[in-house]
């Protein structure tokens, strides 16, 4: 009886996939996902945000990136930037590009679109770049978002504005970060003021451009990868 018991409840877990988490002794690793896709959709299920080392809402950014894994859940893109704006209070800051607010009761991970801002391994100019971006966003603060897009990790893509000023904008002007070319399109309005920024802080070596050689934030990342 006992055992039938038994094989009657592992059928009900099984039927509606209740599977017991790994023990907390057993802690998960970058290294126990065969992909980055498996490992953001963990991460975003069980809030296991050490697997994000960086704290720019990627997990195990290490790891190839999968063949198009359904386990991480898609979501639909705008044909067009939505140009309503989405009012928010800033939690904290990951990273010069990346940070948490809280908006509508839900909690979502924004990351500044357009702009690119070095990584926290690309020493000292990443650091300066987070630093700065937590004295432009200090936690509480009331900030507003053009949002232009969801990227393929989850995070909310979106030009960001203290009031009427943009802090996208304001990074690039400080040679905090640099225009991400490839995403341009999506800041119609702020594109021009973009560009004139960057090449002004490009001719005063200001932050980033004060080196003789710059790695873009976005071949540094190419090539930690491969």
């Amino acid at each position: 009886m006992k055992r039938l018991f038994t094989l009657a409840a592992l059928s009900v877990l099984t039927a509606f996939n209740f599977y017991p988490l790994p023990a907390a002794a057993a802690r998960v690793r970058c290294a126990d996902f065969a992909t980055q896709q498996e490992a953001q959709a963990y991460m975003q299920q069980h809030g296991t945000t050490y697997l994000d080392g960086d704290k720019d809402g990627v997990a195990c950014e290490s790891l190839p990136r999968g063949s198009g894994s359904t386990r991480v859940p898609t979501v639909a893109r705008p044909q067009q930037p939505s140009q309503a704006l989405l009012t928010a209070a800033v939690v904290s800051v990951g990273d010069g590009d990346t940070l948490r607010v809280q908006s509508q009761g839900k909690a979502m991970t924004v990351r500044l679109a357009c702009v690119d801002a070095a990584e926290m391994k690309q020493a000292p100019y990443g650091q300066a770049a987070s630093q700065r971006l937590k004295q432009l966003l200090p936690q509480g603060q009331r900030i507003s978002l053009r949002v232009v897009d969801v990227d393929r990790y989850q995070r909310t893509v979106a030009e960001v504005y203290v009031g009427s000023t943009p802090v996208n904008l304001q990074m690039v002007q400080e040679g905090q970060a640099v225009v991400y070319r490839q995403y341009l399109s999506g800041c119609p309005g702020l594109r021009n003021q973009l560009l004139q920024a960057e090449q002004q802080a490009k001719r005063q070596r200001l932050q980033f451009w004060s080196q003789a050689r710059p790695v873009m934030p976005w071949e540094y990342r190419q090539r930690q990868r491969g």
